[in-house]
């Protein structure tokens, strides 16, 4: 069924919903995580990964925009 998706339909289900659900996920994994250990290598690495979920839905936003 992907196949029958145009490619700017694609996009937009990918930037719309699976990016701010992986955001969603790495946050929680990255709490939990911060709650048992501290802060870590791993739990910044997580942060980093939020924060480029956060920024390509900012972006999005903006395009939707213009």
């Amino acid at each position: 069924m992907w196949v029958f998706f145009t490619s700017r339909l694609r996009q937009w289900l990918i930037l719309a919903v699976a990016v701010p659900l992986a955001t969603v996920l790495v946050r929680t994994i990255r709490r939990r995580i911060e709650k048992k250990t501290g802060e870590t290598r791993l739990t910044r690495g997580l942060g980093h990964v939020e924060d480029l979920g956060r920024k390509e839905r900012k972006q999005l936003k903006r395009d939707q925009q213009r």
